[in-house]
């Protein structure tokens, strides 16, 4: 129960059973190893029923990251959709966070430190000031609630508990590329620790990969900071305070319109206060988590292809909750964990809009609705521990309601009931069962759910794009469900990590829009009207991850030979119901979904002294009926389903530590300078399949091509 509370004192994080040292001090993931994700408390991995993904400090420090997107990418956690270099959306087993980042909109959960983190969009976030990130693939209702149906990434932040001593970095590279960073923390005095840490990055706009020009408006700055302190209060009772902020700012937005001057500025802080606390006479451990957390989405947009100059959106959410979640051992081998959650948080938006003409505009709603909402939960999980802890069962259930209070939003009519509630039940079962110390098989099942939003209760949504064209809000909306079966092994004998799972997952009563009234043969000016989908999208498929220490095999001492391997392969992943809109062969297919993908990772190390690490990204096929406005040739409707093919990406890192203090690195990005891109079909590149009237200058989207960097990091 000790070492429970401990890991709860220091932010729900470190301090965990050390794996097995490779020479050079870094460790391939055991069966040992405590996560905290899974169920909402720290558990050896060897008792976790669910797939996890777990990217520790060494692997965040080592790469060349700026943002957790591209982190998670080299892990080949989802399909990322990057649509600018600020904003982001991830699909998990066929569930998706919202393509704006909006958390309260999408099917996949981002954590930090164990609560909402505000967001779901990773490329506002720096991996800078994280420890560790522990990734759940399936849903994660039971201990997490609203919104986590698909699946969960937390973000694990450093404190002084988990860093001794400080570095400094300074980087450069292709594109105007500029990066510093720097860090200290330790111990402070008997009984406190701390922390800080802060980075800034400036990139310019970036050439696209062989056969694409300049890319006019991809341009950002990035800026984080972290400062923590931790403070032993008595021999078993903790307190954590964490302050941190993370953005991107005058980020470019390129966007579906391939435009030249739209730009915004995304920003998250927060404040987390954490206690945890041991009564060992009765065999209870305490956790108390409040936080509160400020999002911002600044849009300075426009289309002068639609005639308008500015819509600039701004979207604020803010939230203050608390988690409390005594775990009470009844027996030597049974575990009960009691949950009460309560959030309350507000939503406000505003919205003004510019013709290029300069004439008078009529205002429109923004975005999203103002709203308030307060969600309270209640839940617990048993755990029975059975053949000397060989054997773990486990069953939970959780009780989540959401109040939705609709306030007044600029240029719309709200009317009606402004008040709704939402409530759901989830639960989970599971088993896992350590055959040998190194191999364990698992099987689970789990439910989910997420409520809609105020905006599609009642919102009058219009983009900037089709100013027009209406999307308007559904009273009747219920809300979206999920459910699935998974089964898995996991063989960890020291140098080897292997894990292996296969999953069913369904999703129902999908929340997408349906038009209503077709307006004529143009589809700018239709209205839509957000529904839940008549049938269920599915996906089945196996998931692969691997990591492999190699250097004793070949004989290498004082090496490090390394190898590792992620991947999916969904083989089923059928939409039917509102998707079922679309048209072409491939019109029943899940959209923004890669059907297979792999991360293959080699590197190698001397005598901790220099070393080289490739990283091959494969990207499967993905299907997208796009929202880019296409030449008649290159679609034969607008409701048409592209399949966008397979394409590798090759990135390579090297460093060389030059003193016990100081090191060199430096790297190549699509190293062979691929043009591609995760989610666009028209590409900057000829023969032009976009069309120029819908954009003031581009012709298509292009991802970054072949990129130089290099840098020194030196530590004190």
């Amino acid at each position: 129960m000790l070492s429970t509370a401990l890991l709860y004192a220091n932010g729900v994080q470190a301090q965990q059973t050390a794996p097995r040292q490779t020479p050079n001090g870094h460790g391939v993931t055991t069966l040992d190893e405590l996560v905290v994700t899974g169920v909402g408390r720290p558990e050896p991995l060897s008792q976790i029923a669910s797939t996890m993904q777990v990217i520790d400090a060494e692997e965040i420090r080592t790469s060349h990251s700026t943002s957790v997107t591209d982190l998670l990418q080299e892990r080949a956690v989802g399909f990322f959709s990057d649509w600018t270099p600020g904003q982001t959306s991830i699909s998990i087993r066929g569930a998706r966070s919202d393509g704006q980042g909006r958390d309260f909109r999408g099917q996949v959960l981002v954590l930090l430190n164990g609560r909402r983190a505000g967001t779901a969009n990773l490329s506002k976030l720096s991996p800078d000031q994280l420890e560790r990130i522990e990734i759940i693939r399936g849903p994660a209702s039971v201990a997490y609630g609203n919104q986590a149906m698909g699946g969960v990434i937390n973000l694990i932040t450093r404190n002084g508990r988990t860093v001794e001593g400080g570095t400094a970095a300074i980087e450069g590279g292709s594109y105007d590329y500029g990066k510093i960073s720097a860090e200290y923390g330790g111990t402070l005095s008997d009984d406190m620790a701390g922390y800080v840490g802060a980075s800034g990055t400036t990139h310019g706009d970036y050439d696209g990969g062989s056969g694409a020009g300049r890319q006019v408006n991809t341009a950002s700055d990035r800026a984080s900071a972290l400062a923590a302190f931790s403070w032993d209060l008595a021999p078993t009772h903790w307190l954590d305070l964490t302050a941190r902020t993370s953005g991107v700012y005058d980020v470019g937005f390129r966007g579906s319109s391939w435009d030249y001057d739209n730009t915004g500025d995304r920003w998250n802080r927060s404040l987390d206060l954490v206690y945890a606390g041991v009564l060992e006479e009765q065999g209870i451990d305490l956790n108390a988590h409040f936080y509160a957390f400020r999002d911002v989405d600044s849009f300075h947009w426009g289309s002068e292809a639609a005639g308008i100059d500015t819509d600039n959106n701004r979207r604020e959410l803010t939230a203050y909750g608390l988690r409390f979640t005594p775990s009470v051992a009844l027996t030597d081998t049974t575990t009960l964990l009691l949950g009460f959650d309560g959030e309350q948080s507000e939503l406000r938006s505003t919205r003004s809009r510019s013709m290029v003409s300069g004439a008078p505009i009529a205002q429109i709603a923004p975005y999203d609705n103002n709203e308030d909402n307060l969600l309270t939960a209640g839940y617990a999980e048993l755990t029975q521990s059975l053949l000397d802890d060989r054997l773990t069962g486990r069953a939970g259930i959780r009780y989540t309601r959401n109040d939705i209070s609709l306030k007044d939003t600029p240029n719309i009519n709200l009317g009606g009931d402004t008040d709704r509630a939402f409530d759901g039940t989830t639960y989970s079962l599971g088993l896992a069962y350590a055959i040998r110390p190194d191999l364990k098989i698992r099987a689970s099942h789990a439910t989910g759910f997420r409520s809609p939003t105020g905006s599609e209760l009642a919102g009058e949504f219009s983009s900037v794009l089709t100013p027009d064209r209406i999307t308007r809000g559904n009273p009747d909306l219920d809300p979206e469900e999920s459910e699935q079966y998974e089964i898995g092994l996991t063989y960890a004998p020291g140098r080897v990590f292997f894990d292996v799972a296969v999953f069913d997952q369904t999703i129902s009563n999908r929340i997408n829009s349906r038009v209503i009234d077709a307006r004529g043969p143009e589809s700018s000016d239709d209205i839509s009207e957000y529904v839940n989908a008549d049938d269920e999208a599915r996906v089945q498929g196996v998931e692969l991850q691997t990591e492999v220490d190699a250097a004793p095999w070949l004989g290498l001492t004082d090496q490090r030979v390394t190898i590792g391997l992620d991947g999916t392969w969904n083989f089923k992943m059928e939409a039917d119901g509102v998707d079922r809109q679309d048209s072409g062969p491939y019109a029943d297919k899940l959209q923004r979904f890669n059907e297979y993908q792999a991360a293959l990772r080699l590197g190698y190390e001397w005598r901790d002294r220099w070393g080289v690490k490739l990283i091959s990204l494969f990207n499967g096929p993905m299907y997208y009926d796009t929202e880019e406005n296409l030449l008649d040739s290159a679609e034969p409707a607008s409701d048409y389903v592209h399949r966008k093919d397979a394409y590798w990406v090759f990135n390579l890192q090297g460093h060389y530590n030059a003193t016990d203090w100081l090191t060199v690195f430096g790297g190549v990005d699509n190293l062979f300078d691929k043009n591609e891109h995760p989610i666009f079909i028209a590409l900057d590149e000829p023969p032009y399949i976009s069309d120029p009237s819908a954009s003031n200058g581009g012709r298509g989207n292009s991802m970054r091509g072949r990129f130089f960097f290099a840098g020194l990091r030196a530590r004190f």
